[in-house]
């Protein structure tokens, strides 16, 4: 395997729309990097330079420490996995696997050795026989997935690989990968829209919007601590909820409800006494408490939790409780913020 190294990236179309801008991100050996971001945000974009089939237009890409970023694809020793599987449909799995290395007429005794390891990794052994249109959309994807596994690359490169599958076999393909990466120790960059994806799957999470990084971290580190109100809303599941909020002192007014603050959330907000902020919570720091009253508009009971849908203060509002319940259009239900994440209104970069 190798490191990854994308130095000042930029990529401008012909008709000087530009897709991608200034892109910086170092890579570790055997790390799983996934690119997140809503549609049209440069992350396939992205992607797609690190494999050659788009030009760079400025800045360098260095694989194990080699300037590759005027090469051609078939020099940069990296595998590729599409969303669409991009099989042959009239060969059989077994040489649909084999076919990069046929190509590059390897020893067949070594294509055997490398098919059927790969095949073994990934549970194909009793379909290698088998035409791709005989089998699942998650069966066909990890014969993709073999293809790229009998290679052996320097780093593999995956372009929303579970996006055509439902969600049970998403789930089921998203853990085939993980567990994948753990057996390979493979350098993996990984594409996808899907947050859950980038949550469950990232050693570490590139956040993009507009062709902009927008924060780089582990999972833990974009839930917990996001960079600013995009990052804060796109990473989690429900949403966060935002608010317009007045700093006063030691406490925060939203539409003349009085939100009290820590002493250390005072301090931190002292710069903003008198100033208005974006007020983030997310739905799961939202519990039963006296400071607040949400009128009840909607629930969903999800097993062990219950999300709760209504108003504060004139502003929507989801909570999600831990616990099954059931609550009625028009309640009033008390609670309490656990946690609260400030923005600055201007800039929307975390305070």
């Amino acid at each position: 395997m190798a490191s990854l190294s994308l130095k000042n990236l930029n990529k401008i179309y012909d008709n000087d729309v530009q897709a991608v801008y200034d892109f910086n991100l170092d890579v570790k050996d055997g790390e799983l990097i996934v690119l997140v971001g809503p549609s049209g945000c440069g992350k396939s974009t992205t992607l797609r330079m690190v494999a050659g089939l788009e030009d760079i237009t400025s800045g360098t890409l260095i694989i194990d420490g080699k300037d590759v970023t005027a090469m051609p694809p078939k020099d940069r020793d990296i595998a590729m996995v599409f969303q669409n599987y991009a099989l042959y449909a009239h060969m059989t799995v077994y040489e649909n696997m084999a076919f990069s290395l046929t190509l590059m007429k390897e020893n067949p005794y070594v294509i055997h050795e490398k098919v059927m390891a790969a095949a073994e990794i990934l549970g194909l052994t009793d379909q290698l026989n088998k035409k791709p249109k005989q089998l699942s959309g998650g069966q066909r994807q990890r014969v993709a997935m073999g293809r790229a596994i009998v290679r052996t690359p320097k780093v593999f490169l995956f372009d929303e690989p579970l996006s055509n599958l439902d969600a049970k076999l998403r789930g089921a393909t998203r853990r085939e990968i993980l567990l994948l990466h753990k057996r390979l120790g493979a350098t993996m960059l990984y594409v996808t829209h899907d947050q859950t994806e980038a949550l469950t799957l990232a050693d570490r999470i590139v956040c993009m919007s507009m062709g902009y990084v927008q924060q780089i971290g582990t999972p833990l580190e974009l839930y917990d601590t996001p960079a600013n109100v995009f990052v804060a809303s796109f990473i989690g599941l429900p949403p966060m909820n935002f608010f317009d909020a007045l700093v006063s002192g030691d406490t925060l007014e939203v539409e003349g409800l009085s939100i009290p603050l820590s002493e250390e959330e005072a301090g931190r907000l002292r710069p903003y006494d008198g100033k208005f902020i974006t007020l983030g919570v997310r739905p799961e720091n939202v519990d039963h408490g006296s400071d607040l009253a949400i009128k009840v508009s909607g629930c969903e009971n999800l097993g062990q939790t219950t999300l709760v849908h209504g108003t504060l203060a004139g502003h929507k509002i989801t909570a999600k409780l831990r616990e099954w319940g059931s609550y009625a259009i028009g309640e009033e239900l008390s609670v309490s913020f656990t946690r609260m994440h400030f923005f600055d209104k201007e800039t929307t970069n975390r305070i």
